[in-house]
């Protein structure tokens, strides 16, 4: 996607979609502007698109031939033509010149380069120079185009530089001859390249995170950023025309929780008093992007980490200070009578007097109230538990506090060194609830677990939800464990502060806690603990049985293992039941008044596959195992379809959606397990003991939607009928209604199917446009779904994110437990004190009837 946006407000000018079959991994994308022709030119894998830069509509498409294996990945552009530079592996470099006005290949040469590879750091000089610097040897190449056919090598020593390491060497191309190499995070150098293109340093820049360049005027600027204090960064810039002078010094104004700037474009200007003026927009590594006007503060920031958004809670917002005080009113159950009922005045005094004060700021001017106070007022839990905090975790290592109501980015933390799991093409950060706000007085406290960048060992952030600030861990939060993390979960039983604690384990199946005070829980517990893995590399899935001595603490000894083989199948996904789910029926009536009871097992998971079989053709299997045992509950082999596929799991129920290769169209499938009319355990499941294998119903429809997402609704006591989330390719947000999906949908209705309510079935879900809960306000590029209840029944609430970002609510059973905005308080009102006066009047009549009767 080309886009062109406004420097002044931020806003979408223009945008174009390039059709690109490659993997974004596989090829690097390239742009230059014609300022002459006003013509954008993009280079991505073989192709290159010509761009008008005023309407973004597309000139011309060119494919560069390839038949060497040739990576194309830089780009030069002149008044009348556009190299494309592209590299093979050990060999040579390939130079395609394409004419500028009409998209024709005019000529392909290559130059021999067997020092060549994919990592090596490569630019294009304004100049026409092509300069690669090699991280193995250490030496510098440079080729002149496009008449160039021989690469001229020197070497860094030439220099009097070192790099201590490869891994941060980078190469930055700045204006005219001049190039910036990159030799640590904080050091980098200029160099110059001669007419012949020989190297030689310019100047040496320590301390300096970030290099640009741009011109005022026909002045060559090279601007730099360092690191001045915590919320601050030095900006300079040096004349390359003048020795280096130093034409520009000031302080930019970005707060640490953006990170380290990592790339800096920069726009100067000659001001018409003296001196120049300038622009810059940072990206930084947390993903945002800042623009800075001249007086270094922040004009607009684009927070674009939101986009690739991986672990979403909705934590509840703590109670007022009149409602926590009830807590404090009848004291401990320890203390006397004269203790509470002092206590208990004491605490009611305290009530009146902040309802009093509370009172007053509602008709006194507040505008004295800081930017903070007015933020922590307004963060109170509401009635009926609608106002919610959203946290949300970034690939990016940002966490972000947003309010569900407004959109606004309550608190917004970084952790550097924070970096997520990778499970194939999936990235993970895994986000843990370990106290609510349910629990006054103490603090909330959610958990983050990643990886280290450095040492790719265990990393764990702990803070709170409701104000991002870190907690016990110092004033960073930051938890460093020495051991890889292969495994985690969190435990179910809490401590005495209602504290539940994260279980780790790592690849020796040593079993650790965090926080440590919590291992007493976990000991009490430990035979009763299994946990369970799957590799996706292998196929294999393993159950664990949590073991505990004093001499060798914790350990995890494998229970059971099932192979799914790699070379048929790979683990596709791995789903368990939702965490925050509630039953409220045990099981269903049906139309002759009895019940079918429900096949639930807590300990069920859903595992899907996809692989070809003998005769190369496409298919998805699903398993449902119990991870205590291991037994396979149940298999569905799916032919000739493929993914991808979405699932959500609860209750007694399977919801997914796949391809069907065969026919050509999306298909949605249901399954429901029973136990059958009879109950064998009415108090609790136990996987030990489980039950007789469960009735399965089953049924798919045809979905004539591309779906990207999925979750189910989830409410307060589970008692509101389920309804089925779609985030749509087209931007839509269907909710459909569980019962459209019931597998056990009849093709030739009886009375009792009527009786029981079940409709009637149709192979294709119809599904109009009233169900889309997003109306007109399309959201594109959703890859997660997350439903949380509130404090009324009838309300889920719900949070799509992706691309873009989308929360509303929804209610599946309609509002039930709230009286309607029409509703006639005044004619209710009316008849009420009717009522009232006709009962007491009716009272004296009788009394008096009674009264007359009894003297007769």
């Amino acid at each position: 996607m080309i886009r062109s946006w406004s420097m002044a407000t931020g806003g979408l000018h223009w945008e174009t979609s390039a059709q690109v079959t490659l993997p974004p991994t596989s090829y690097k994308l390239q742009l230059f502007l014609s300022s002459e022709s006003k013509t954008l030119v993009v280079l991505m894998s073989e192709q290159i698109y010509a761009v008008s830069l005023t309407s973004g509509k597309v000139k011309w498409i060119t494919n560069l031939s390839n038949t060497n294996a040739v990576s194309y990945k830089y780009m030069h552009i002149d008044a009348d033509h556009t190299y494309a530079i592209g590299i093979t592996d050990g060999s040579h470099v390939t130079v395609a010149t394409v004419n500028l006005e009409t998209g024709k290949v005019t000529s392909q040469d290559s130059v021999a380069a067997s020092w060549i590879t994919p990592s090596t750091e490569c630019e294009v000089l304004t100049t026409a120079k092509f300069v690669c610097f090699d991280t193995r040897m250490k030496h510098f190449y440079s080729l002149l185009l496009p008449e160039g056919r021989v690469f001229l090598a020197s070497t860094l020593s030439d220099l009097a530089l070192h790099a201590t390491t490869t891994k941060d060497v980078m190469l930055a191309q700045l204006q005219d001859d001049t190039v910036a190499l990159r030799l640590t995070p904080t050091h980098h150098a200029l160099i110059r390249l001669d007419a012949a293109g020989a190297v030689h340093l310019t100047k040496d820049l320590r301390q300096v995170m970030v290099v640009g360049t741009t011109s005022a005027g026909n002045t060559p600027l090279v601007l730099t950023l360092s690191r001045s204090s915590t919320d601050t960064l030095k900006l300079m810039a040096y004349n390359l025309n003048n020795d280096m002078a130093v034409e520009i010094e000031d302080l930019i104004n970005l707060p640490s929780n953006h990170g380290s700037p990592e790339k800096l474009f920069p726009y100067t200007f000659i001001r018409r008093e003296s001196g120049f003026g300038y622009k810059l927009l940072i990206s930084s590594e947390d993903h945002s992007a800042a623009f800075f006007s001249q007086a270094g503060d922040i004009s607009w920031v684009r927070e674009e980490a939101l986009a690739s958004i991986v672990s979403v809670e909705m934590a509840d917002l703590p109670v007022s200070e009149i409602q926590a005080k009830f807590e404090e009113e009848f004291g401990s159950e320890h203390d006397d009578i004269v203790t509470m009922f002092n206590r208990r005045i004491t605490t009611q005094l305290s009530e009146l007097q902040l309802y009093i004060s509370e009172t007053l700021d509602r008709f006194l001017d507040n505008s004295k109230l800081t930017a903070y106070e007015k933020k922590k007022r307004a963060l109170v839990r509401d009635d009926f538990n609608i106002h919610k905090i959203i946290v949300a975790v970034t690939t990016a290592g940002k966490i972000f506090g947003i309010d569900n109501l407004s959109g606004e980015l309550v608190w917004q933390t970084f952790v550097p060194q924070l970096i997520p799991y990778q499970h194939g093409d999936t990235q993970t950060l895994p986000l843990f609830v370990m106290r609510t706000t349910a629990h006054f007085p103490h603090p909330p406290e959610y958990a983050v677990l990643g990886k280290h960048q450095v040492t790719g060992k265990g990393m764990l952030y702990v803070f709170s939800p409701i104000s991002g600030r870190p907690l016990d861990i110092g004033i960073t939060g930051i938890v460093e464990l020495d051991y890889f993390v292969r495994h985690a979960f969190l435990l179910v039983q809490h401590d005495a502060h209602f504290l539940r604690p994260i279980i780790l384990m790592d690849p020796d199946n040593k079993v650790y806690v965090y926080p440590p005070s919590c291992e007493d829980v976990l000991a009490e517990t430990a035979s009763q603990q299994y946990l369970f893995s799957a590799d996706r590399d292998t196929g294999v899935l393993t159950g664990y049985n949590i073991e505990y001595s004093k001499s060798s603490g914790f350990v995890s000894s494998p229970v059971w293992t099932a192979n799914l083989p790699r070379e048929s199948q790979v683990i596709a996904h791995v789903v368990p039941k939702m965490a925050n789910d509630h039953v409220h029926s045990q099981g269903r009536v049906l139309g002759d008044r009895s019940v079918l009871y429900k096949y639930l097992n807590p300990n069920l998971v859903v595992v899907t596959t996809e692989g070809k079989d003998e005769q190369e053709k496409s298919y998805v299997n699903l398993y449902l195992i119990d991870v205590i045992t291991g037994q396979i509950v149940f298999s569905a082999n799916h032919a000739r379809s493929t993914g991808p596929v979405t699932i959500v799991h609860s209750e007694n129920w399977v919801v997914y959606t796949y391809w069907n290769q065969k026919l050509r169209r999306n298909e949605i499938a249901a399954l429901e397990m029973y136990e059958g009319k009879t109950q064998s355990n009415t108090t609790a499941f136990s996987s030990l003991a489980p039950p007789p294998p469960p009735i399965v119903e089953r049924q798919a429809y045809i979905l004539p939607y591309i779906v990207t997402a999925m979750a189910a609704t989830v409410t307060e006591k589970g008692i509101t009928n389920k309804h089925i989330l779609l985030a749509l390719a087209d931007g839509g947000i269907l909710e459909l209604p569980k019962a459209l999906l019931d597998p056990r949908r009849p093709i030739n209705p009886t009375a009792e199917h009527r009786e029981e309510g079940l409709i009637p079935y149709m192979p294709e879900i119809s599904a109009p446009k009233e169900m889309i809960v997003n109306y007109n306000q399309s959201v594109f590029n959703i890859h997660g779904i997350h439903s949380a209840p509130a404090g009324l029944e009838s309300t889920s609430l719900v949070f799509a994110y992706g691309l873009d970002l989308y929360c509303t609510r929804v209610w599946p059973s309609k509002m039930f437990d709230v009286l309607k905005d029409d509703f006639d308080y005044w004619l209710i009102s009316v008849v009420l004190t009717a009522l009232i006066f006709s009962s007491i009047l009716l009272q004296k009549m009788a009394a008096r009837k009674q009264l007359n009767a009894a003297w007769k």
